[in-house]
């Protein structure tokens, strides 16, 4: 048995499909006059054969993602596309895999260079296409994650969002990986839809081979390489009796979510990408408390335009049918890069440069993407949150340019929600110890705990060595967590929060004595959540809430919630 860490819960068996990165060197070679017909039939060959797949996948999908497809596919028809990689064969004499890496790059910078921005996006298309034809000619072997067999385990070093947009949701009965902690992308995204995933398992590409067969416990982090018959049962009987709460938890879709003394509080879901409005909306969330929007950016390969924003913040706010929508402004840095900003890099990115910060000094990128959230706010119940802030400062020059960005489409005759509601996220001690001033200033206030607590104790929450140290029970982060509540009351404004904590039943009910109005999770806790607040007494909470904020350690704090009893 090998053990790892556990970041979502779950069985599955099933067998192993190991995701290895193709490390691809293309070699250029000269060729005689003789060889430039044959040279020129294998690009056109590979080209045809990535024409004809992407028709099969045409098939196959509808609506925006159709669109998209159908630009892509004109891109790839359209004969200048290649006429660069054509030239370099029969003039420089070029072998045709360095002519496309060649030629195709070239037609890369064009776009690349072009003022037209839908133009400029189309680059990513472009380099997309050339890593397929190149795929075809070196004959590499390349797993279809949008068609995987039923009951596949995925093990990869760390699953890129790229990779994981791709996969075949229904057919995965687990996840593997070398790398990733509990809040990575990866993670989130298992536990929204209920995949066993299983991190920290080093050289486990290297360990598994495709075909094993392989039995995981996402909840303890166990894995069972070839298990044994009585291991196979032990993991079934497990299985069945998370299948059996979660049957039982059917019973409180759709209901109120208010305590036992009549409280009623907001609970939201956290999504990333469109496919997890679904289960968000199968989950009955009452809102969205928090789009990950820098997803959109992550996922691609160049900077997302203002129109193709606007479609996914519009399909969002039209599935969700006038519930709130709130879209996080771009939040990227720390552990998160686009390759395409060319971020320089820095001895402490946690501390540095990013979130609102990036948003403020590149107020091209910031104003694309506000005008793309005021547009789609004509189509729903959108909000706006900004990351990161630490200052009133900051919080005044985001709020100026996005009352420049409603000038613009004013001025433009362009429809969106003229009382649209603005907020932040609490997530650095500066913000927490203000609240009172902010929250004059803003509609919501929303408390990320992720950040919160890393920035709080001084520990970087990706860092195993000093993990132990990474503590939401810490009575620091307990106290601004309350103060932050506190001065959102004191100007009758919502606080919520969308941390990994709001989703946990341990802490929920300190989370409902301190006051927190909106709970903001990953959707498949959704249930759960609401199951354990209609279980509570509002006083009860509040006076355990009250115990607590007299404690001094962690320890002891996570002790007495681990005491307090179910109702």
């Amino acid at each position: 048995m090998l053990k790892g860490k556990g970041v979502s819960r779950g069985i599955g068996l099933g067998n192993v499909v190991v995701l290895k990165k193709v490390e691809r060197k293309i070699e250029k070679k000269t060729i005689e006059n003789e060889q430039v017909e044959h040279e020129l039939e294998r690009l056109h060959k590979a080209l045809n054969e990535v024409i004809n797949e992407t028709e099969i996948q045409l098939k196959n999908i509808s609506g925006t993602e159709s669109d998209i497809m159908q630009a892509y596919l004109m891109i790839l028809q359209d004969p200048s596309l290649i006429s660069e990689t054509e030239n370099a064969i029969k003039n420089d004499k070029y072998n045709a895999e360095y002519a496309v890496e060649v030629g195709f790059n070239s037609v890369v910078q064009i776009f690349q260079n072009m003022d037209d921005e839908y133009m400029a996006s189309r680059a990513g298309d472009i380099l997309d296409i050339k890593n397929r034809v190149l795929g075809k000619m070196l004959n590499e072997k390349t797993i279809d994650l949008s068609n995987l067999k039923p009951n596949t385990i995925i093990v990869a070093t760390e699953l890129t969002t790229s990779e994981t947009a791709k996969l075949d949701l229904k057919n995965i009965s687990g996840i593997i990986t070398e790398i990733g902690g509990e809040n990575s992308h990866t993670s989130i995204m298992a536990r929204t839809h209920a995949i066993p995933a299983i991190t920290g398992i080093e050289n486990a590409t290297s360990i598994f081979k495709n075909n094993d067969n392989v039995a995981i416990d996402g909840t303890l982090g166990e894995i069972y390489v070839n298990p044994t018959e009585e291991e196979k049962q032990k993991l079934l009987t497990l299985q069945k009796q998370l299948e059996e709460e979660k049957l039982e938890l059917e019973k409180y879709k759709n209901e109120e979510t208010k305590t036992i003394d009549g409280t009623k509080v907001k609970l939201y879901a956290n999504i990333g990408i469109l496919k997890d409005v679904e289960v968000a909306i199968k989950n009955t969330a009452e809102g969205i408390g928090l789009f990950r929007s820098e997803f959109l950016y992550m996922d691609s390969d160049t900077m997302p335009t203002e129109k193709s924003q606007f479609e996914v913040y519009k399909n969002v706010a039209e599935m969700m049918q006038d519930k709130e929508v709130i879209i996080r402004t771009l939040d990227i840095g720390g552990d998160k890069e686009l390759k395409y900003l060319k971020l320089e890099k820095e001895a402490n990115p946690f501390l540095g440069f990013r979130a609102i910060r990036l948003s403020l000094d590149n107020l091209p990128l910031f104003k694309t993407q506000l005008r793309a959230i005021l547009r789609a706010s004509a189509f729903g119940k959108i909000e706006i949150m900004f990351p990161m802030i630490s200052s009133i400062d900051e919080l005044r020059q985001a709020k100026k340019v996005l009352e420049e960005c409603k000038k613009e489409l004013d001025d433009e005759n362009i429809e969106y929600d003229k009382n649209i509601k603005v907020g932040i996220m609490i997530e650095i001690p500066s913000a927490a110890l203000i609240a009172d001033k902010l929250a004059k200033e803003c509609d919501f206030f929303s408390i990320g705990t992720n950040d919160l607590i890393q920035y709080t104790v001084a520990v970087e929450r990706g860092n195993e060595r000093i993990s132990k140290l990474y503590t939401k029970f810490h009575p620091s982060v307990i106290k601004l967590i309350k103060m932050a509540i506190d001065g959102a009351h004191s100007a009758n404004i919502i606080c919520g929060m969308c941390g990994e904590a709001a989703g946990d039943k341990l802490y929920i009910p300190l989370l409902i004595g301190l006051g927190l109005d909106e709970f903001s999770m990953n959707s498949n806790s959704l249930l759960n959540a609401r199951k354990r607040i209609n279980n509570l007494d509002k006083a009860e909470c509040v006076k355990l809430s009250e115990e607590i904020l007299q404690m001094s350690s962690a320890e002891e704090v996570e002790e007495r919630l681990k005491e307090f009893k179910e109702n």
